[in-house]
């Protein structure tokens, strides 16, 4: 319900609960928050703020009330209640256009659409919903059930209303007219988050005034107070990015009002406006901060600077302007800066001065000219690459790196070096070479540079080893000479190469193991390279002797029988040389293993007569018409296996 209707009413007004939001919530980015701010004798005006409470602008100038202002879904126009009847206009205040002609229209809510609007209006049952395209056109009553005060759903299909005995929630076609609001204080002034989950709404207070601010799921269910400070709180209104709620707020109601802000978990409460009197808060999307023109605005006339002049960077110009009104006094007349102080010319191009005037009643008026700065200053040049008095080494991978900038001018039109950017540098020879680049400005102003830089060969010695192999594999005390050599860049002289041992000198072999041969080069400008290989030194193994077949194979052994294993090492490398031994069960057909291998019981010897190991076997009787694979494993690393077929 409106300010306008709050002394006639206001009895009415202490049963049936707080003025009226705005409706539907737009859907996009927090822009401008509309709103009612009345002037304190019984006029209303229409503004919009910034969500901050920042560049707060006047939309109207009328001798009638207007309030209840609702947001178009693209932040363009306002619909408002001006006179008792519906009207419309740009988001500036220009425009003004009155759809209804109604005895007493209120609380216009924009559809998402930004086909209809819905308000509401009194009829033979008391205030009833009403809803027409955005035009004026097509009106119909949405249905008899007796509500005011309605809110869009953001897909269109529903309208929240105030009844006469909370929020209900009604089909765009008047279907399932039902409350919401759990039954309690009088609830009012219903909005719709943006994702159309919840509603948000306000509760009376013991005195009869708006008291709390509550939310509710769509259906009614999960009812939260979201405010519990003892004021005044009403017209909820949904921020366009769902994350917080617009509202008025006083201590003395029904006087005194200001605009407040809230999160939608209660928390992060603060302040928008101070200014009293604030009333139906709107969150719109619009972000552009207008302009209005009011009838009598304030004259401003700036003399400096002129347009028709162009400046230098360097000179000292002031700035001089004057604001006039012929129908009262100028409050205020501040330009981008203030009478007297000096204008930016600092920058070159085409820049704007600006001058807002405000008058004693509130009219304001702005006035902008665009003036020059003429640019004398050359373009910078930044080589980054080839740097000056870089070093580069020969063959090194270098890219062309530079930009060109005209801070404070008029911009960069040509940046051209000897290569683009992007491209790579000679450094295949040796020597110091140029690279140059030149720019032009917008302004023709020109400017060029050089950088300096030289290639030099600092490759390190390169060494080749071919013996010992790298991952070759010798045996124990066999004869292995190893090769290898050493040489320098064009630029230097090799100075040494050495190994473990010299070029042609025997490789170890002397150990089984895994061994490394590390040959390292230095040439007469401090240069050095390393070079590592590994290689191998295994036992002479040539295989198991009978019972064992050549092939590594034992048929028909008797299981519980020991099997005798019988090999040579050429030498005796002692016992150590085995460092287990392990049974594993395997398939008789292709001997894939059979689970995991287990440790043997065996028992190694050597005989020096026959320079033979013997490696006996215990096998178990259990393991008769099976198949099991028996392992060797020596200290060099090497494993050598029998397969073995056990009799049934």
């Amino acid at each position: 319900m409106s300010a306008r209707r709050l002394l006639p009413l206001l009895c009415l007004t202490l049963s049936l609960g707080a003025v009226s939001a705005a409706g539907a919530t737009p859907q996009g980015p927090n822009g401008r928050i509309a709103f009612a701010l009345n002037d304190g004798s019984g006029g209303a005006e229409l503004y919009s703020v910034n969500a901050d409470g920042t560049a707060l602008r006047r939309l109207t100038w009328s001798p009638q009330v207007e309030q209840a202002p609702s947001w178009s879904p693209d932040g363009t126009r306002i619909a408002y209640e001006g006179g008792s009847h519906i009207w419309v206009m740009n988001a500036d205040g220009s425009s003004q256009t009155e759809l209804t002609s109604g005895t007493q229209d209120m609380d216009p809510a924009w559809s998402p659409d930004g086909t209809r609007i819905a308000f509401a209006r009194p009829s033979s049952n008391g205030w009833n919903v009403f809803v027409m395209s955005a035009d004026g056109s097509g009106l119909r009553r949405l249905s008899d059930v007796s509500g005011n005060d309605p809110a869009w759903s953001p897909d269109g299909r529903r309208l929240a209303y105030v009844g006469p005995d909370g929020i209900g929630v009604v089909g765009i076609d008047g279907s399932d007219p039902h409350r919401i609001s759990a039954l309690g204080a009088y609830a009012a002034g219903p909005s719709w988050s943006p994702d159309g989950t919840r509603i948000v709404f306000s509760r009376n207070n013991a005195a009869g005034f708006p008291g709390e601010l509550f939310v509710a799921n769509a259906d009614g269910s999960g009812e939260q107070q979201l405010t519990s400070d003892g004021y005044a709180n009403a017209h909820p209104s949904w921020s366009p990015d769902g994350t917080q709620i617009v509202f008025q707020r006083t201590a003395t109601p029904p006087f005194g009002s200001t605009l407040w802000a809230i999160g939608t978990d209660g928390g992060g409460l603060r302040q928008i406006s101070s200014s009293g009197g604030a009333t139906g808060p709107d969150w719109g999307s619009s972000q552009v901060v207008p302009e209005p023109s009011p009838p009598g605005a304030p004259i401003i006339e700036i003399y400096s600077p002129d347009p028709n002049m162009l400046y230098l960077p360097t000179s000292q110009t002031p700035a001089f302007y004057r604001c006039l009104s012929y129908v009262t006094f100028v409050v205020t007349c501040d330009g981008d800066v203030p009478v007297g102080a000096l204008l930016d010319l600092s920058q070159a191009g085409a820049h704007t001065f600006s001058v807002r005037a405000v008058d004693a009643q509130g009219r304001t008026a702005t006035s902008t000219v665009t003036y020059n700065v003429v640019d004398i200053v050359p373009p910078e040049i930044d080589i980054r690459t080839p740097s000056d008095r870089a070093t580069y080494d020969l063959g090194a991978p270098v890219t062309v790196d530079y930009s060109c900038s005209d801070p404070k001018g008029t911009g960069v039109q040509v940046c051209a070096g000897d290569l683009p950017v992007g491209a790579p540098i000679d450094t295949s020879h040796t020597g110091t070479y140029a690279f140059h680049v030149f720019a032009v400005d917008n302004s023709r102003n020109i400017s060029q540079k050089t950088s300096t830089y030289t290639v030099v060969d600092r490759r390190p010695p390169t060494i080749q080893i071919t013996s010992p192999g790298n991952g070759a594999s010798y045996t124990l005390g066999q004869a292995v000479s190893a090769a290898y050599w050493c040489a320098s860049s064009p630029s230097a002289h090799l100075v040494s190469c050495l190994g473990p041992v010299a070029n042609g000198g025997s490789v170890d072999t002397s150990t089984v193991g895994t061994k490394t041969f590390t040959v390292n080069a230095v040439d007469d400008q401090g240069k050095t390279a390393t070079a590592t290989l590994s290689y191998s030194v295994v036992y002479a193994f040539s295989g198991f002797d009978s019972p064992v077949g050549a092939g590594g194979s034992l048929g028909s052994a008797k299981a519980g029988d020991s099997v005798p294993l019988k090999f040579s090492l050429r030498g005796n490398q002692g016992l150590g040389a085995v460092t287990q031994t392990t049974w594993q069960a395997s398939s008789c057909t292709d001997w894939s293993a059979l689970g995991s291998p287990a440790t043997a019981q065996a028992k190694l010897s050597y005989s020096a007569s026959t320079d033979r190991y013997s490696d006996l076997v215990t096998t178990d009787a259990s393991w008769k018409g099976t198949c099991r694979t028996i392992s060797v494993w020596l200290n060099d690393g090497t494993r050598h296996s029998v397969r073995v077929q056990f009799t049934k």
